[in-house]
């Protein structure tokens, strides 16, 4: 069987994803991903308290493109019509390109409580996180006949305007849930009346209703059912369904044979970084070589962007080289490097390539992504890191607070380590370790600089020096992110062994350096505010090129405001005006 390739591409407007479609197709894509759509804002403005909802407001679910008439009352009929009108313009840009369109969706997903309380019957499973959620969020049970009638009506309406014809499923995370699963934050949980059926009979109800309601409309889909999400536990429930599935269904990446249909590198669903664009060459030709390798019929990746569209270089650097152990993946890097720089300059770009990667592995090895659960979620970045968060003024907070990933209590809110709801970094152990490996993430980040700059000097080198400068000032803004992480927690880390009630002792003596907490405090807040100063000089005229952002209505958890780097400088002059305060529970020096 002919391998698939399913493309995620992140695209600004119609004429940019018209230019990947192209690109795609040069690349052998047989489908692209059509559901990167406006977030659903409506979600978190029902209770702007509440921040559960971020999860979900990205996601493409089914009832965000088609609303059924049962759930018409619930709904925002207008950004539905919205949503839908864009899929349906870029799958006629596919049509025009020999591609087909893709989605990836998060079901069963929750609706309004106004829903379940005209339609108690529908309520399923709680699927919200019950340590960053201010109220329940259910989705519907579909082991309810009518639940399965609205999205077979939902699969029918969809395929026949767009169609679609390869879904993924992700369920039990983002704001969708099974009914009686291991894997829903809460635990399994349901109605009475479906405790007792079995798993595969409710996952395979589901699955036989989105099937037929495609091909109602003509349309023979494969539909890949996922309950496996990073590292949470894995559901053997679900595993072992793949017997009683149909031809044209996956579940858990296993087909009705028990193969491994899916080899896939993505992010499906989840969040954009905080600096865009920055290339990860080798991780893709690492991954070409994982695909090329595997038997699987469905390769599904995430085309990252960049200044230099690497991921398509790389592509076509691959084509007819052997390709089948890592040691063909140097050779792939430098003929696309050259492509690039030049004959005779390819080494020099494979190696600041090479040393990005290991930038991201060094990150990678702190167990948690903290550009997102840290710097995003809780606003690391740009919040000022005080002694005493709760004497800040309205002002002083209002701009962080109320983007931060937390919602039950302003003690959690100014704990700097409370990462969705656990502790990932707790204690010295924990931020010497991490300490470590982001030092080591600065220093390859660094040596790539140098080795850009160097290309960037080079008079002979065929490469656009434009996009080079740019490159580099992406990888300087990444690193103060990352310096950001290593303050961040080592600040945390000093609070924790502070005692806020005892009042320091001063003594006459002289020359005293009792406490080294002092020396600590002074130093930590120095550096991050200095690296403050340092990202908002590196993004300042280049906000709309280098960072994540969007207009002050739409600003989010997962995406900052128009004031960023603003608000940097101001982070920094607040901690500067409170520095001070490390007298108060700190003995001072007197060398």
């Amino acid at each position: 069987m002919e391998q698939k390739w399913i493309f995620r591409i992140k695209t600004e407007d119609l004429k940019d994803f018209e230019e990947m479609a192209k690109s795609a197709k040069k690349m052998g894509a047989t489908h692209v991903m059509v559901g990167d759509l406006k977030r659903s804002r409506w979600m978190w403005e029902k209770d702007l308290t509440d921040p559960y909802t971020n999860w979900s407001m990205g996601h493409a679910q089914l009832f965000k493109l088609v609303c059924p008439p049962q759930l018409k009352p619930y709904l925002p009929a207008e950004h539905i019509a919205e949503c839908m009108e864009l899929v349906e313009k870029r799958c006629k840009i596919l049509k025009q390109y020999g591609l087909k369109p893709a989605l990836f969706s998060n079901e069963p997903f929750w609706l309004p409580e106004e829903a379940y309380r005209d339609h108690p019957e529908w309520r399923g499973a709680r699927c919200d996180h019950p340590r960053r959620s201010k109220k329940p969020y259910y989705s519907p049970c579909i082991d309810q006949e009518e639940v399965l009638s609205m999205y077979r009506f939902a699969m029918k309406e969809l395929t026949a305007r767009t169609g679609i014809d390869f879904f993924t499923f992700m369920s039990n995370d983002s704001g969708g849930g099974l009914c009686w699963s291991s894997g829903t934050y809460v635990g399994p949980n349901g109605p009475a009346h479906c405790k007792n059926r079995k798993m595969s009979d409710r996952i395979c109800g589901f699955l036989d209703a989105l099937s037929d309601g495609a091909r109602d409309s003509g349309v023979d889909a494969v539909i890949h059912f996922n309950t496996d999400i990073d590292f949470k536990a894995p559901e053997t429930a679900a595993a072992a369904i793949w017997p009683m599935l149909k031809e044209h269904q996956l579940v858990n990446k296993k087909d009705c044979h028990g193969n491994e249909a899916i080899v896939s590198i993505l992010d499906l669903g989840g969040p954009e970084k905080p600096i865009l664009k920055i290339p990860r060459a080798v991780q893709f030709v690492q991954f070409l070589l994982k695909a090329r390798k595997a038997s699987a019929p469905y390769v599904i990746c995430d085309i990252p962007r960049s200044d230099f569209e690497e991921t398509a270089v790389c592509f076509e650097a691959a084509r007819g080289e052997p390709l089948e152990s890592l040691a063909d993946c140097g050779p792939v890097l430098k003929k696309a490097a050259e492509k690039l720089a030049g004959a005779g300059y390819g080494g020099q770009l494979s190696d600041a390539w090479y040393l990005i990667e290991e930038s991201y592995q060094h990150l990678s090895h702190t167990g948690l992504d903290l550009l997102m659960y840290g710097c995003q979620h809780q606003r690391w970045i740009n919040r000022p890191f005080v002694l005493f968060p709760e004497e800040l003024s309205e002002e002083d907070r209002s701009y962080y607070r109320r983007f931060q990933f937390q919602a039950l209590t302003e003690e959690e809110t100014n704990d700097l380590m409370n990462l969705q709801g656990i502790e990932g970094v707790r204690g010295f152990t924990s931020s010497f370790l991490i300490t470590q490996t982001m030092n080591k993430a600065v220093k390859s980040m660094a040596e790539a600089i140098s080795l850009l700059g160097k290309l960037e000097s080079e008079e002979g080198s065929s490469i656009d020096k434009d996009k080079l400068e740019l490159l580099i000032r992406r990888l300087k803004a990444e690193s103060c992110f990352f310096r950001n992480i290593v303050n961040a927690v080592q600040f945390q880390e000093l609070v924790d062994r502070t005692d806020f009630e005892q009042s320091p002792v001063l003594s006459l003596r002289w020359p005293t350096r009792e406490d080294m907490r002092f020396e600590e405090f002074q130093n930590i807040v120095r550096a991050e505010v200095e690296n403050a100063y340092a990202l908002a000089d590196v993004l300042e005229g280049y906000e709309d090129q280098l960072l994540l952002h969007t207009d002050a209505e739409h600003e989010d958890i997962f995406v900052f405001g128009p004031d960023f780097v603003k608000q940097l400088r101001r982070k920094a002059e607040i901690m500067l005006d409170h520095i001070g305060e490390g007298s108060r529970v700190y003995v001072s020096h007197n060398i």
